[in-house]
């Protein structure tokens, strides 16, 4: 048996949406740094942060699959989509090999905090929804994705804070 790794880039960050936005802002020095009055609000030092566009996935995943997603999964959706292109890999592809990802998540805290605050505030758990605890957990991003794109190979998270790309990368 060989093993073969096909690399795709993909990226969805705050100095763009995809690999030519983020190569035109790195080459016209654009940062993607900004001042956002609620951490402040909240009480941080520092109000800068990198302040990253919420996609809308409505024309491309079903409700189900939309639902299951924390905010960090549908950055990673639009970056695998985009590596699985840059890749040159069709469904048809990856429907015939086993083919899977490795991503590095550190946190899934906002799905955790909104569902404790909905059952402090409600106090009815089943308000919360059925895709919570998919949300919540940190292999959420590498879960859905292999859902997603019906992924058959070996599909894992990193989880080493902001090392985690890092790490998937290494052991990739």
């Amino acid at each position: 048996m060989n093993r073969v790794v096909i690399t795709g880039m993909g990226i969805y960050s705050c100095i763009g949406r995809n690999l030519d936005e983020v190569a035109g802002s790195l080459r016209a020095g654009k940062s993607g740094i900004v001042y956002d009055q609620e951490r402040k609000d909240f009480g941080y030092r520092s109000g800068l942060t990198g302040m990253v566009e919420k996609p809308d996935l409505k024309g491309l995943l079903d409700r189900r699959a939309r639902i299951m997603l924390p905010e960090q999964g549908e950055y990673a959706y639009l970056a695998t989509l985009e590596a699985l292109r840059n890749a040159k890999m069709d469904q048809d592809y990856i429907d015939s090999k086993e083919v899977g990802i490795l991503y590095g998540n550190d946190s899934s805290a906002d799905p955790v905090i909104q569902g404790i605050d909905i059952i402090r505030s409600k106090k009815d758990t089943t308000l919360v929804g059925s895709g919570s605890v998919f949300r919540t957990m940190n292999s959420t991003v590498t879960m859905n994705l292999a859902t997603i794109f019906k992924l058959r190979g070996v599909n894992f998270t990193i989880s080493a804070a902001c090392a985690s790309g890092s790490h998937a990368t290494g052991l990739g």
